[in-house]
């Protein structure tokens, strides 16, 4: 399910503002306008968004304080490359790389992002936790119609999972966890998936979310997924061969749907999930422990569906390169 940049025209009087999230598992780039009909704030403020993805799973077999694998690094400056190009091809003249909890763990993730500066031009930060929290937030609610009057935003990564509680775009809390797909696929499954495995996941998951405080989270709080888990298990469900975000965005999953789903995938190989649903192979064997973390969050919080944002950190950078934030 590849995301194809929208084809629309661009105006060249409007300087054009790319935004890179270089995440645990997926790199994505945003190329927009700045909206010019005095949208009001919080609205999407981006005209003529195109946006591109890869997945390099920078992430591989990464330990915390060790390096990064050199055949991940090589995906990795391979998917940039390919994002340099489109960059100059637009003539963007901001650039934002915001890397996430890889580069946050690694030893040499300082040393990628410096090389990254360097080697592009771009401006290019590794976030903190909480910068992470915060940016995932402020992308991810713009995509909501009607927005909530209290939300419970999960990010769910390579590396880590991010929370934020929200009362409309006011953010009352944010977190960062030591919960990704990536990390629980690597310590605990395989595929076909036995329910053994995927019960060391979900007791794993109800371990690190018990030793967090939620006290800040509403009890009438809507649960909303961003990020490519959750918006790669709303395409399925969705029927979705080709990812569309008009489609995605605002879905509405239930917690019932998203089981059956999981009993389909946990049962099948990683070639299978690829070829009978077209994930793609980096995310086809992160599947299932997705779907296991997305079901322990909603156990833990009794909630019985999610509502589903296409947009979040990626949408947060750029809105942060903008000038808006």
């Amino acid at each position: 399910m590849k995301a194809e940049p929208p084809l629309w025209g661009l105006d060249a009087a409007m300087p054009t503002i790319a935004a890179l999230d270089l995440g645990s598992n997926t790199f994505r780039l945003m190329l927009a306008e700045t909206a010019s009909d005095g949208r009001a704030a919080g609205d999407a403020q981006w005209e003529n968004r195109r946006i591109f993805q890869h997945i390099p799973r920078l992430s591989e077999r990464l330990t915390s304080g060790g390096p990064f694998a050199p055949e991940a690094l090589k995906r990795a400056w391979a998917a940039l490359d390919g994002f340099d190009g489109h960059i100059r091809a637009a003539g963007a003249g901001t650039v934002l790389a915001g890397a996430t909890m890889a580069a946050r763990l690694a030893a040499n993730g300082p040393e990628f992002i410096s090389a990254v500066s360097k080697r592009y031009g771009w401006d290019a930060a590794i976030l903190t936790g909480a910068e992470e929290a915060q940016l995932t937030a402020v992308g991810a609610l713009t995509g909501l119609e009607p927005l909530p009057e209290h939300s419970l935003i999960f990010d769910i990564g390579g590396r880590s999972t991010e929370f934020i509680s929200a009362r409309q775009r006011e953010i009352a809390a944010a977190r960062s966890l030591g919960l990704g797909v990536v990390a629980l696929t690597e310590d605990h499954l395989r595929a076909p998936a036995s329910p053994g495995e995927m019960e060391a996941v979900a007791a794993e998951v109800r371990r690190i979310l018990a030793g967090a405080d939620f006290s800040d989270v509403s009890p009438e709080a809507v649960l909303v997924g961003t990020a490519g888990t959750v918006t790669t298990v709303a395409a399925l469900l969705l029927g979705l061969r080709e990812y569309r975000p008009e489609l995605v965005n605002n879905a509405r999953l239930a917690a019932s749907d998203m089981a059956e789903l999981l009993a389909v995938l946990a049962r099948e190989t990683v070639g299978e999930r690829v070829r009978k649903h077209g994930l793609h192979p980096l995310r086809a064997d992160a599947i299932v422990a997705g779907l296991v973390e997305i079901l322990e969050i909603m156990k833990s919080f009794g909630r019985s569906d999610l509502l589903v944002s296409d947009n979040g950190l990626l949408e947060g950078l750029w809105l942060r390169a903008s000038g808006t934030l």
